[in-house]
């Protein structure tokens, strides 16, 4: 009688042990690609969303004709970038980011750079490069932060930002004085 008792308590704490032992975590094969998927989706999420800020600011700024009312819009948008550039890089650096989403990362900010130029090269018809080369000085500091915080984030991207602008041209950098942005994406020396 003692024997399938005992039999019976060695197999129940068999089977307690194996189910100790499956209800342990494990590392899964694919761990890192889903925590970087994560970042790239932030990543993502975060320009996209700065693109559409920007959009609105564009459109508002466009439709101002005031320049104290213009000067407070550009303080907007200034600080919507230097915002999207400090949480961008809070990602943390070389992000490991699949290349169609790099394409689309560079796409958006190319849609960016090109809506402030064009936006710039208003503002100058509009009030005059002495009123507005504050401003440009402004917008061309923080398009400066959020090229360099994305090149830290993401390795290679400001090439491919670069072959996105490079339609909009040197002569419009340099017309609306974005100096430090052009530095950045390479169309002129250091």
């Amino acid at each position: 009688m003692f024997t399938p008792t005992r039999i019976t308590t060695i197999l129940l704490f068999l089977l307690s042990l194996g189910f100790l032992v499956s209800a342990l975590p494990t590392v899964a094969s694919d761990a890192k690609e889903l925590a970087l998927r994560h970042d790239s989706n932030d990543l993502l999420t975060l320009v996209g969303g700065l693109q559409a800020d920007v959009n609105v600011c564009v459109n508002a700024i466009a439709e101002l004709s005031v320049a104290t009312d213009i000067f407070a819009q550009v303080d907007i948008l200034v600080g919507k970038i230097n915002t999207c550039a400090t949480a961008i890089l809070a990602l943390g650096a070389n992000i490991d980011v699949d290349a169609s989403v790099q394409a689309d990362i560079a796409a958006k900010v190319g849609a960016i750079i090109s809506a402030i130029v064009k936006l710039c090269i208003n503002l100058n018809v509009k009030l005059g490069i002495v009123v507005v080369l504050g401003l440009f000085a402004k917008i061309d500091a923080c398009l400066q932060l959020l090229l360099t915080n994305l090149g830290v984030c993401v390795s290679g991207i400001i090439s491919v930002i670069a072959k996105v602008v490079a339609d909009i041209g040197l002569d419009a950098f340099a017309n609306v004085h974005l100096d430090f942005c052009a530095q950045v994406l390479g169309f002129v020396g250091a």
